[in-house]
């Protein structure tokens, strides 16, 4: 069943202070045939692009190197990864085929299909995909900017949560868990 907006309370942490917005999403990338079903994600408004970083995932290590250097062969659009993800560490752009291969901060853009967080379906064609790295899979403000978010004290459970609707298929559902919720009209 297709949702048509995201509702996730908050994670805690485990010392208790502060948390994270988990979910799950399904997808297809277009460089491995297998498709990618309820992976857990991790909403984060600080990151600027959504990031898979495929390493996480055990099936795949091994195969991380060879999808790394077709993209470095076919010259794979990609940018370097700076801020949280990369533990503030600043990466030189590398230059040859082998400082590419060992720079763990080069994300790749791909084309995602059957694209869904949460159940609900999401209109991006493109993602970037981090061979090296094994984090969370960040969905981020690439996405979140075409989004309503509203983030606070849910007067139903007493709970930190996150509501979000696509802006362009905002919908009664959102609109009254919103009211429900929040109060908010």
């Amino acid at each position: 069943m297709m949702n048509k907006y995201i509702a996730i309370e908050m994670s805690p942490t485990q010392v208790g202070i502060g948390g994270s917005f988990m979910t799950t999403a399904s997808f297809k990338l277009d460089n491995i045939q297998a498709p990618f079903s309820n992976v857990l994600v991790k909403i984060d408004t600080g990151c600027s692009m959504s990031t898979i970083p495929l390493a996480r995932f055990q099936a795949l290590k091994g195969f991380c190197d060879s999808l790394k250097a077709m993209d470095i062969e076919e010259n794979v659009h990609y940018e370097i990864s700076y801020g949280v993800e990369t533990g503030g560490e600043k990466h030189r752009k590398p230059d040859t085929y082998q400082e590419k291969m060992l720079c763990p901060a080069m994300k790749f853009q791909h084309t995602i299909q059957n694209f869904q967080i949460a159940g609900m379906p999401i209109a991006n064609d493109v993602i970037y995909v981090n061979y090296n790295r094994k984090g969370n899979i960040l969905i981020g403000m690439d996405i979140l900017q075409y989004w309503d978010i509203h983030m606070g004290t849910s007067r139903i459970t007493g709970r930190k949560l996150f509501l979000a609707c696509p802006e362009e298929r905002m919908c009664l559902e959102y609109l009254d868990a919103l009211y429900e919720n929040f109060g908010i009209r």
